[in-house]
């Protein structure tokens, strides 16, 4: 927001005194006769016209005004707009988060007793415990929410990035410094807006992809068609994820890359990157040992690009827990056993890429969590701030100069005097 100011608000000092000036010079200092009479008295009943009042009002009024707007001028007028730019060396985050249909559970809410009316209800699909939850509830996607919605505005200087997973998977957001864009496209975030079930090794995936920039693959295949320049501004500008292990080493040598591209290349420093993966529930696109190994080997590949993966595990212990239905708009829920999330396989993900798993059974709990992020992650950045100074003076000198033109003109043209 501008802000307006005097550069040297000293010369508005001097407005008392150029008052007292004009009081001084219209009262004793008024201009005096050329012309000699003996005596005045037979004028002083004379009637006066609008001509004679004017000469006598205007002209000084014009000159007096002009020497306000030149006080002004000297105080030099200004707006000052103080912006900031933000030197990041921070991290790249890409959070991960489970919209399946078990995120509609209520179990995670610090009131209590949410759930009221309860009553036993007999189907054809069984013999359930049906009740009422209370206005406001909060299910486990609701209580994520409000726990990353704070989470995001403490990462200022990071750049986040947003996708959700349930059978499939879907980036909201690619990875930017604008948090409010961020936390508004969390906000329009739904259960079942990628299907009900739980596919982790898409949640990996898809979060690999935001992650992972310009390879030495890309530069290889460009070396083919791409010129020199065009290659290494590339490498220079984009966000580049290389590894120089043996195997990729040895690509380098065979596509014979210019040793200019591969000093840049080397010389080009990678960012932090991590993904924080949060669900509620187990690995259910593919069941049994085949499915969790699809999943590991996702945080293998992860892993390769150094990007470590914080695991996150929400939902109470109980055995039974109560979850939305929709039924005629009203907000019923049913009570069901509660289905917790594989905590073996959420380790062994943390684990193959050098993260942390985390367990949380409570909103208090998962805010915790996240506090310890970002302790295991600060973020880093410099600020650099400065006043964008636009002067005003003309709004005052453009317009002193025409009083004093008016003055002028008012004097010998309209109340010319005999001198």
């Amino acid at each position: 927001m501008s802000q307006f100011r005097f550069a040297i608000p000293q010369f508005l000092l001097l407005f008392p005194l150029l008052l007292l000036i004009a009081f001084i010079f219209r009262r004793w200092l008024g201009r005096k006769s050329s012309l000699l009479f003996s005596t005045l008295h037979s004028f002083e009943g004379a009637p006066r016209g609008w001509r004679v009042k004017a000469a006598t009002t205007i002209p000084p009024l014009l000159r007096w005004l002009a020497l306000a707007c030149g006080l002004l001028v000297m105080a030099r007028p200004q707006t000052v707009e103080r912006k900031q730019w933000f030197e990041s060396t921070g991290v790249d985050i890409v959070m991960s988060l489970d919209t399946s249909g078990s995120m509609q559970t209520i179990d995670m809410d610090p009131r209590k007793n949410r759930v009221s009316d309860v009553y036993t209800e007999t189907t054809f699909q069984g013999t359930y415990q049906v009740g009422t939850a209370k206005k406001g509830t909060w299910d486990r996607l609701d209580v994520v929410k409000g726990v990353v919605r704070k989470f995001i505005k403490e990462r200022r200087g990071d750049r986040l990035s947003l996708v959700v997973f349930g059978t499939n998977a879907r980036t909201l957001t690619p990875l930017t410094h604008d948090l409010n864009a961020v936390n508004s496209m969390l906000q329009l975030v739904e259960i079942g807006m990628v299907g009900q079930a739980t596919d982790l090794q898409k949640a990996i995936q898809y979060a690999l992809k935001r992650l992972v920039g310009i390879t030495a693959e890309d530069v290889i295949e460009w070396s083919k068609t791409r010129a020199k320049d065009y290659i290494l501004q590339q490498i220079r500008t984009k966000r580049c994820s290389f590894i120089f292990d043996k195997d990729t080493t040895k690509r380098i040598a065979q596509a014979k890359l210019d040793p200019e591209i591969v000093k840049a290349m080397r010389a080009k420093k990678p960012r932090s990157q991590i993904m924080i993966l949060l669900t509620d529930g187990k690995h259910t696109a593919k069941e049994g040992e085949e499915g969790r190994e699809d999943v590991l080997q996702a945080a293998r590949e992860a892993a390769l690009y150094n990007i470590k993966i914080y695991t996150i595990g929400i939902g109470s212990n109980s055995p039974y827990t109560f979850r939305r239905i929709k039924r005629q708009g009203r907000n019923n829920v049913v009570r069901i056993p509660n289905d917790s999330y594989d905590k073996d396989l959420m380790q062994a993900i943390a684990r193959v890429t050098k993260g942390q798993f985390f367990s949380a059974e409570s909103k208090d709990a998962l805010r915790n969590v996240y506090k310890e992020i970002n302790k295991l992650e600060p973020n880093r950045f410099k600020v650099h701030k400065w006043d964008d100074i636009k002067e005003l003076y003309l709004w005052f000198l453009l317009p002193m100069l025409g009083l004093l033109a008016l003055e002028l003109l008012s004097r010998e043209l309209l109340f010319r005097r005999i001198p």
